[in-house]
């Protein structure tokens, strides 16, 4: 078994979910103990891919870090700390402005910790999770609004939902009240939830790994993971308490889709299964075990399920515009449309150019390219039928 490991993200918080009658449905069914066999796969044979060079001048100069994805913009940051956001076309790469309103006033953001764009209102959500806030502003940078998360409560896992909602993780362990947290539905003008999203489970169980380090003492710490994943009009669910993938449905009902066994209430150390990208043919997943390594991290598996075959694997990914390259999936997916992007590094490609390893569209692209430029993104779109 061809095995990873997930860097630990320290101060995130126990996610839970709270308990919902479930639906009697054959369920696809995932063994986090069984050593599945290995399988490689085409990039482009289960997903469309974009390439979109960032112009690169004096004002912009970034690191390539995709927030969101608009139908005709691209919202780019340098990590979130320097507060700057750039806003490139989609079509073009051309950049269009920076925005930047970080600071401690009413009108400023403290953090970038994601974005929704809504081109069609003209709006720019940025979550705050230091200040527990949403701050919206227009394209332009100008600010509308603001208003927070629900009492006791943090939100992660941010997507629009529709026009008027966005759905949230809500987590509320950060005070005490793990049972309370849930996906919800809320309405992007004041924040108020319309709907909990309800996952079952037996127990709660606890992703957060405190234990003894031989240098550094006693280490607190959350892998990375995923509890919302959305895909074309479905959403897919997840919850460390349950055994249980749901899928929300278009026309909102909630259904059971994928299990995992044994139980996570069976296991010790527990070996956590999250969704990670969701396409119509293939089902990307992890495997977390609760169990940090001397490097601070966790060990993870990367899992496929194939629905055609019914059949679970584990996976390498090719580019066929790369000769060589290893696609290796950092990111969850960024809207609907969006299952997920890479950033390309322009010195990288430039090597690979004069190596003969690039074709099609990148290698237009990096013919074009100075090692010193922007990074190009790849996007990794749900294939339309």
């Amino acid at each position: 078994m061809k095995k990873t490991f997930i860097t630990a993200i320290v101060m995130m918080a126990t996610l839970v979910a709270c308990e919902s009658p479930s639906t009697k449905l054959e369920l696809v069914t995932i063994n986090v103990e069984t050593d599945y066999p290995e399988k490689e796969l085409i990039l482009q044979d289960f997903v469309d891919v974009e390439y979109v060079p960032l112009e690169t001048n004096d004002e912009f100069i970034n690191k390539g870090w995709v927030k969101a994805v608009g139908k005709n913009l691209l919202a780019i940051v340098n990590g979130g700390t320097d507060g700057d956001i750039f806003l490139y076309d989609r079509t073009t790469g051309k950049g269009i402005r920076k925005i930047n309103r970080k600071g401690q006033g009413g009108e400023e953001y403290t953090q970038i910790t994601q974005i929704v764009l809504d081109e069609e209102q003209n709006e720019m959500f940025i979550v705050d999770y230091p200040r527990q806030k949403f701050m919206v502003y227009n394209l332009e940078g100008k600010f509308l609004r603001s208003f927070n998360f629900d009492e006791n409560s943090y939100y992660s896992f941010v997507y629009p939902y529709d026009k008027a909602h966005l759905i949230v993780y809500k987590d509320c362990a950060h005070h005490g009240q793990p049972e309370k947290s849930c996906h919800a539905i809320i309405s992007k003008q004041d924040g108020k939830t319309v709907r909990e999203i309800i996952l079952p489970y037996k127990e709660l169980e606890n992703i957060r790994y405190t234990g003894m380090h031989e240098k550094y003492g006693e280490i607190t710490a959350v892998p990375a993971h995923y509890l919302t994943i959305p895909a074309k009009k479905e959403w897919y669910l997840a919850s460390v308490s349950s055994d249980t993938i749901s899928r929300l449905l278009p026309d909102g009902s909630e259904q059971p889709y994928m299990v995992r066994t044994p139980s996570i209430h069976s296991m010790d150390p527990e070996v956590f299964l999250f969704p990670k990208m969701m396409t119509e043919r293939y089902d990307f997943l992890v495997s977390i075990k609760k169990k940090m390594e001397d490097n601070f991290s966790f060990p993870s598996t990367n899992l496929i399920y194939d629905k055609q075959e019914k059949s679970t694997y584990t996976y390498i990914i090719r580019n066929a515009d790369f000769e060589g390259s290893n696609v290796a999936l950092w990111e969850s997916s960024l809207n609907p449309e969006i299952a997920s992007y890479r950033t390309l590094y322009a010195h990288e490609l430039v090597e690979a150019n004069e190596e003969g390893k690039l074709k099609g569209r990148l290698k237009e692209i990096a013919s074009t390219l100075d090692e010193e430029d922007n990074p190009v993104i790849m996007l990794m779109k749900q294939k339309v039928n």
